[in-house]
């Protein structure tokens, strides 16, 4: 590719820098650790068993997947959804009310000394490949949406957190009713118990 200075929006040098990027060789991959084989078969296992196969069109159309239905989902006793009416008293005089109406027994934000209690205590268990439940979800702000829709749910932790979002992990979800693709959410750890 050559510099055209009548249609640049850079500089020559800058030009030349950002070819150097475009043709430079790629970063070599990293090595792929234990819990990586690990996902990468897990996930390849649940997809064998969401498909039960599929089939030829005779007419040269398109071939249709037929998938498994799976047991349905766990009956939990949901929480009480807010009115609009209520909602809207409740976010009058704070502009930062974004989330759902607050629990007595859930705080919204936890401290570090709270966040660290809670990782410590799940220090035995909370590991990749481990069977977990989520048994509570922070209040909604839309019922059609938000963590409170997995409730009951079991799946493997599959991925932890680190930095920000120590107190998190990513649990793959196992599949309910007619699921198709794959639910990976990001949940609390306070919200997940480990199944044994």
């Amino acid at each position: 590719m050559r510099y055209n200075r009548k249609l640049a929006t850079v500089s020559p040098e800058e030009f030349a820098e950002l070819m150097a990027i475009v043709y430079s060789e790629p970063a070599p991959a990293r090595p792929l650790t234990p819990d990586d084989h690990w996902r990468r078969a897990y996930q390849l296992e649940q997809q064998s068993k969401r498909v039960l196969g599929s089939q030829a069109d005779l007419f040269s159309g398109r071939t249709i997947t037929h998938y498994r239905r799976h047991r349905p989902a766990a009956e939990v006793e949901t929480p009480a959804m807010e009115t609009i009416e209520a909602k809207l008293d409740r976010i009058a005089d704070d502009p930062l009310a974004t989330f759902g109406p607050e629990r007595a027994d859930r705080p919204a934000y936890l401290s570090r000394d709270d966040k660290a209690a809670i990782l410590q205590g799940a220090a035995n268990w909370l590991q990749v490949r481990q069977r977990v439940r989520i048994v509570d979800a922070p209040g909604a702000v839309d019922p059609a949406y938000g963590p409170h829709l997995f409730l009951g749910r079991e799946g493997v932790i599959w991925r932890s957190c680190n930095g920000t979002f120590a107190d998190h992990c990513y649990v793959f979800l196992d599949p309910v009713g007619a699921e198709r693709t794959a639910k990976i959410r990001m949940v609390e750890v306070r919200d997940i118990e480990p199944i044994t």
